[in-house]
C-alpha cells in the first residue's frame, strides 16, 4: 500500500461519530475500537492491542473480522494507541486520524501529545484537533457541529489571528496557556491563523 496515497483511520473506542465518512481509509481497530468499526459496517484492516478490555466472545468476533492481527502483551512500554500509530506510519500515509474516547485524563493527554509527535488528527465525540503548520497562514474553516475554536501552544509561540470574532497580531502564547481559548467564527466565514513561531494545536469544540 506504500505505492498508493493511503489515509489511515485509527479507532480506539466506541464513539458516536459517523465513521462511514472514512470508508475509503485504511482501518485500524484498537481494543473496543474494533467493535466500533464493525458497528459502522466498516472493515478492520488491522486489529491491534492487548485486547484486555474485550470479552472472549468479543475477541473471537474481532479475530474473525480482521485482515491482520497484532496482539501484544499487556505489559509494554507504549499504550495501544501509539502501537497503532506505529503500524500506521509504516504505510507512509498522507493522513492519520486518531479517535479516542473515555474518562481517563492520562489517556486523553497522551492522545493530545500524539498530535505534535506524529502529526495525527485527533477526534472524540466533542473535539477535533490538529497541528497548525508553522510559518504560513492556516485557513481554519467552520466545521459542522463545532462552535468554538481554540489554540493551545506546546511551546512558547506567537500567532496572528484574523477573520475571527477575536483577532490579534503578534500574539504571544505561553506553553499550555488559556489565553487563546473559545474563539468563534463569523457566520460561515473561514478564519486565518498564522503561526509565526512555536508549536500550536487548533481545537474545534462543540
Amino acid at each position: 500500500m506504500s505505492d498508493q496515497q493511503v489515509k489511515v483511520l485509527i479507532v480506539c473506542s466506541q464513539t458516536n461519530l459517523d465513521l462511514t465518512q472514512y470508508v475509503d481509509y485504511y482501518h485500524i481497530g484498537v481494543e473496543r475500537g474494533c467493535l466500533a468499526l464493525l458497528n459502522h459496517k466498516l472493515s478492520i484492516d488491522l486489529a491491534c492491542g492487548d485486547f484486555d478490555s474485550l470479552s472472549p466472545a468479543e475477541y473471537q468476533t474481532v479475530i474473525k473480522n480482521t485482515n491482520k492481527l497484532v496482539k501484544v502483551s499487556a505489559i509494554k512500554n507504549e499504550i495501544d494507541a501509539e502501537l497503532a500509530i506505529t503500524e500506521a506510519l509504516a504505510l507512509q500515509p498522507t493522513e492519520i486520524i486518531l479517535i479516542t474516547q473515555g474518562p481517563r485524563v492520562d489517556m486523553q493527554l497522551a492522545s493530545f501529545g500524539f498530535i505534535a509527535q506524529y502529526n495525527v488528527k485527533w477526534l472524540n465525540d466533542d473535539n477535533y484537533c490538529y497541528l497548525l503548520k508553522p510559518h504560513q497562514v492556516n485557513v481554519v474553516a467552520p466545521q459542522l457541529g463545532y462552535r468554538y475554536l481554540s489554540l493551545i501552544s506546546l511551546t512558547p509561540a506567537k500567532v496572528n489571528i484574523t477573520k475571527m470574532k477575536y483577532n490579534v497580531q503578534d500574539f504571544e502564547l505561553t506553553t499550555l496557556s488559556a489565553n487563546a481559548i473559545s474563539n468563534e467564527f463569523i457566520y460561515d466565514q473561514p478564519g486565518e491563523i498564522e503561526v509565526l513561531s512555536g508549536t500550536v494545536i487548533v481545537i474545534y469544540t462543540k
